[in-house]
């Protein structure tokens, strides 16, 4: 058996993450805007936090400026998509075209690499002042997989060095995934850097599922895929918390093409996963298997 599995909401809980990125991002454009306008940054942020929120399919992680993660999906996707709202209202909005040129001001050169720069620094400066918090259920659960026999690959969009890191302080033993030489048996490989979020500039592949439409055509996090799955010897399976980033891709795999037919799909249902995504995919996608955590993934496994 093969688990490609994610990390952040997969091993561990974002809220803290997310809140520390929001909280910097914020601040960062207000210290940026004249002494006088700061009052009405604020306002105007908080504003544009609650459009975002009331249409989080139209909002979202949206590199290139198409959506690849929904506005409402977890607590990192939100600050995505205020940069998304803010990138799209430049051009009809003061106070947005103020705040997009003095984010660009301070020498970076997208709204997005703002944003990605928010995310490093912040869950780094939390890093430090806690240290890194993998969950201990999700700790058991991988050792009880491991024992049993299952091979984990851990394929995330967070860099490698912070999943060595993080996993460091546990006693889940893990190894970087190095396809020239033959990896340790029953340890974690640790792919990071896996840019799932990434979409195909010239393919628009869109997987329906009721009212959730999800573009699909992820070419790096399919050729992570194929590697790792399509022609593995054996049971697999894909686990995350993300249906657009972690899961949209595998599922259109399944459905289309038989090499992945048997490939089991679980998606980890969280505090902060939208109501209205879990209902249309329990009613249009019922491969996609909801469960709470990444013990439920181990316990359903090792069942068989």
């Amino acid at each position: 058996m093969r688990l490609l599995s994610d990390f952040d909401g997969v091993w561990t809980h974002p809220r803290e993450e997310g809140l520390a990125q929001g909280v910097l991002l914020d601040e960062l454009m207000v210290l940026w805007s004249p002494a006088q306008d700061r009052d009405e940054t604020r306002v105007w942020l908080s504003a544009a936090r609650q459009a975002v929120l009331a249409e989080p399919s139209r909002f979202g992680w949206a590199p290139g400026g198409r959506i690849s993660c929904f506005a409402d999906e977890d607590p990192f996707a939100v600050h995505s998509a205020l940069l998304h709202y803010l990138q799209g209202r430049r051009d009809d909005d003061a106070i947005a075209a103020r705040l997009v040129r003095s984010v660009l001001a301070q020498g970076h050169g997208s709204l997005e690499d703002f944003g990605g720069w928010c995310h490093r620094v912040s869950v780094r400066m939390l890093q430090i002042s806690r240290g890194p918090t993998i969950l201990p259920g999700a700790v058991r659960a991988g050792l009880d997989m491991l024992g049993g026999g299952i091979d984990i690959v851990v394929v995330s969009n967070s860099g490698t060095q912070k999943l060595v890191d993080w996993f460091a302080p546990t006693a889940v033993p893990t190894v970087v995934d190095d396809p020239s030489r033959t990896m340790p048996a029953a340890t974690v490989r640790l792919r990071g850097n896996a840019l799932k979020f990434v979409l195909d500039e010239h393919v628009r592949s869109p997987l329906l599922a009721g009212s959730i439409a999800v573009e699909t055509a992820r070419p790096h996090y399919e050729q992570v895929i194929r590697a790792e799955l399509e022609h593995h010897q054996g049971a697999r399976a894909v686990v995350g918390d993300l249906f657009s980033i972690d899961l949209s891709l595998p599922l259109r795999l399944r459905r289309t093409e038989p090499a992945f037919a048997g490939v089991r799909l679980f998606w980890i249902v969280r505090d902060y996963t939208p109501a209205r995504m879990q209902s249309a995919l329990a009613a249009f996608a019922p491969e996609v298997e909801q469960v709470s955590g990444l013990e439920e993934v181990a316990a359903r496994l090792l069942a068989g």
